[in-house]
């Protein structure tokens, strides 16, 4: 019986440990990773930036830009001051877009980026079917200058 309590708590305390997570410090700059292509000055493909600002370990400023590219160039952007915790910070904004949630879970290289919507041709205010969804990759980890929209 001691020995089973024994191994109970000792079960317990590493599953404490594990779930904990890595605190990654998101401040830096990050690029889509996407597939471009560039014909007759135009640039076909989604592009993107992300510019993120640590303020405390679990308040961050984040400035965000993403552009379909051509022939339309619909783009959508924001920059909010969110909260950060267990790598995460999730961006929502219900005078634009009720059913809109943006989550960046920011990790060693980079962040992903999920996009939810009721609808996807004007989801969370941006221009006509910009999705957010991607990875960006890390660019720079310097604190960025924040400049909206992020071009």
């Amino acid at each position: 019986m001691v020995n089973n309590l024994l191994i109970l708590m000792y079960l317990m305390l590493v599953s404490g440990y594990t779930s904990q997570t890595n605190y990654v410090d998101p401040t830096g700059t990050y690029d889509l990773s996407s597939r471009v292509r560039k014909k007759g000055g135009e640039i076909y493909g989604y592009f993107g930036t992300i510019q993120i600002k640590k303020l405390t370990k679990s308040r961050i400023i984040l400035n965000f830009y993403v552009c379909k590219g051509a022939p339309s160039y619909n783009s959508g952007s924001f920059i909010d001051t969110l909260t950060y915790n267990n790598n995460k910070a999730i961006y929502t904004d219900p005078e634009l877009d009720q059913s809109c949630k943006i989550t960046f879970e920011v990790l060693k290289n980079g962040i992903k980026v999920t996009e939810e919507t009721d609808d996807y041709n004007s989801g969370c205010g941006f221009g006509h079917a910009v999705i957010a969804d991607g990875f960006y990759k890390i660019v720079s980890k310097k604190v960025p200058v924040l400049i909206n929209p992020a071009y």
